[in-house]
Formats: structure tokens, sequence, C-alpha cells
């Protein structure tokens, strides 16, 4: 991976503030991480930092963010820090079940086959194949997940995790920092897909991006 400068991604998110006409801070300021623990992301390690970010507040019903977060996990004799860009989503307009999707590793599917919960839909064998699903309410998470447009995007892009709960969603690619393009991007698709879960679109019509763990 790419040594980490702040100063180039402060650069990088200026960029993307005056992209989309959003606020830029070079620090957490608003203290959003209380919004996002109850996330497996923000779950892990220590040393939890957002930094830096960009933010568009519609209204007391609704802001939207994009940010890098960063955290750390020791074992006491090494550590180890884990970047990446993150899209951020309240919306009042959303009733979200608490899910989690990432991309299924070969340990996803040996803990399937050992009772781990993984939600798969016969009627779309290749999204089965490439996501790990879970969450408490799976007759909820079906009836959100299951559109047929949606599927075919995160087939073809199988290196998104998204997770939601209630009226917050996070979209992200693990570890990977996205310069100001992709960054961009992650955006555009996190609006359609608050969109779509929010039944305020018929179809979901989502840009395609290239691999950006191809570049790491």
């Amino acid at each position: 991976m790419a040594r980490y400068s702040l100063n180039q991604r402060l650069k990088e998110f200026t960029t993307c503030a005056n992209a989309l006409s959003w606020d830029l801070k070079d620090k957490d300021e608003f203290g959003m991480i209380k919004w996002l623990l109850d996330f497996h992301l923000f779950k892990k390690g220590g040393a939890k930092k957002i930094t830096p970010m960009v933010m568009h507040k519609k209204d007391d019903l609704e802001f939207s963010s994009l940010f890098d977060y960063s955290y750390t996990v020791s074992t006491g004799k090494s550590s180890a820090t884990f970047r990446q860009t993150v899209y951020f989503r309240y919306s009042k307009s959303l009733a979200l079940p608490h899910f989690i999707m990432v991309p299924e590793k070969w340990y996803h599917r040996l803990g399937s086959y050992f009772g781990m919960q993984d939600i798969d839909f016969v009627e779309y064998p290749a999204f089965s194949q490439n996501y790990l699903l879970q969450g408490g309410d799976e007759d909820y998470i079906r009836y959100h997940f299951n559109h047929p447009d949606m599927i075919r995007f995160f087939d073809q892009q199988g290196f998104y995790s998204l997770e939601g709960m209630n009226y917050l969603m996070i979209l992200y690619v693990d570890n990977v920092v996205l310069p100001a393009e992709q960054a961009l991007q992650l955006v555009t698709i996190g609006d359609h897909l608050h969109n779509y879960f929010a039944d305020k679109t018929p179809a979901v019509s989502l840009p395609l991006m290239k691999n950006p763990e191809e570049d790491y």
C-alpha cells in the first residue's frame, strides 16, 4: 500500500469538497465516531480516528459524509493500522434492518460450513457466492436486497462492504484509501443505494468502478 500522507489526503478531500459543494473538515470535530460504533467496521481495534472528512447537511433529517477512517490492531508485540475511505449516510427516509455485507472469503465459507449465518439467494447464485450477508431479521434483509439491478451491480463490483441499521448506512472498500475520483464515485454509489433503500427510485442504476484493491 502506498505511504499514507495526511497533507495529500487533505488536498484530495479539498477536490472532493469542491466537486460536491460539501464542507471540508481536517478532523472529526463533530464526534462522528459516536454515530458509528455499532457498525462492525468500527468495533475493530483501537486508536480510532476520522480525518479528513467532507460533510453535507441537508436538514435535521438527513446528512452525508465522506471520510478516511483508521484504527489500529495491536497484539502486544506488534501493531498494524488499517485505513479506508467511508461513505456515511444518516437519513430518516431509511428504515434499514441491522445488516453487514462483505466480500466472501474462504474462511467465511468455512464458517458457513460449521453453521455461521450467510443469507443466500437461490435466484442470485453469483451474489451468494461472492458476498457474505448477515443480520438479525433475515426476512427484512431479503426484502431490502431482492432487487436484480442491485444484485447485478454487486456481482460486477465484488469489493464493496455495506452496512446498515435503522437510519444509518456506510459503504466502503475494506482497508483501501480511495483517491479523489473513486471517492467521488463512492458518494454517487452511496447516494443511489440510499435512494433505492428509501424507495425513492423504482430502479437502481449504479456507476461501475475499477477495482481499487488492484492498486494496493
